[in-house]
């Protein structure tokens, strides 16, 4: 892992400007709380609140490394075509050198019915393709959304990826925060998002193994 290197005092001095810029922008106590949970930008948490009330939509999303708070702003969100991973302060170096911060995974997306949640399917049409033409919803959706965040979504969503090869699954060590109609629930770890998925009738396609099921889960949910 590579990424820039910063004392723990450096990295808390820089946390605390990006919150005031939070707060300056109209952040409220919640986005702040969550930001410090999840590592995302209290600016984006507050968009992201305000877009899925709006549109009655529930977002869930893995998050970044705490750390990666402090440089959501300053540096651009990972692409999609670097793999490395980010290191402890949330931050990677890609492709001839460019310093980014860890962008947010998109778990699912789903649109209130009034009854119930129906899934917005958020990848390639072509089931299991790492690439290929989106649905119109989809495309107009994230593209939406990437007029308003500070760190630009850079895929669809990770329980639409029908590959249970190249899918990576859940971790222990993964946290999440599901954007609920205006409201923000932190999920500290998998066990949590999955009961959060049972809790409102979303179809969770991780196996006990925390692998992805893959196309068999195509059309669920």
């Amino acid at each position: 892992m590579s990424g820039l290197r910063i004392s723990a005092a450096g990295l808390a001095d820089l946390a605390r400007n990006k919150e005031h810029q939070a707060k300056a922008a109209g952040a409220d106590g919640l986005d702040i709380r969550l930001s410090e949970e999840t590592g995302m930008d209290a600016r984006d948490i507050m968009v992201l609140r305000r877009f899925t009330a709006e549109r009655q939509l529930l977002i869930i999303f893995r998050c970044p490394k705490r750390s990666a708070r402090a440089f959501h702003g300053t540096l651009p969100a990972k692409t999609f075509a670097t793999k490395a991973k980010t290191n402890e302060t949330g931050t990677v170096l890609g492709y001839g050198g460019r310093l980014m911060v860890s962008d947010y995974d998109m778990m699912s997306c789903w649109r209130y019915t009034g009854t119930g949640f129906q899934k917005i399917y958020i990848s390639a049409l072509e089931p299991g393709a790492p690439r290929g033409r989106w649905s119109p919803e989809a495309r107009d959706l994230v593209r939406d959304l990437n007029q308003l965040l500070i760190t630009k979504l850079q895929h669809g969503c990770q329980d639409d990826f029908l590959n249970a090869e190249k899918n990576p699954g859940v971790k222990l060590a993964d946290h999440f925060l599901a954007i609920r109609m205006g409201d923000g629930i932190y999920l500290p770890d998998p066990i949590h998002c999955e009961n959060f998925y049972m809790a409102h009738a979303l179809f969770w396609p991780y196996l006990s193994n925390s692998r992805h099921r893959g196309s068999g889960s195509a059309g669920q949910g």
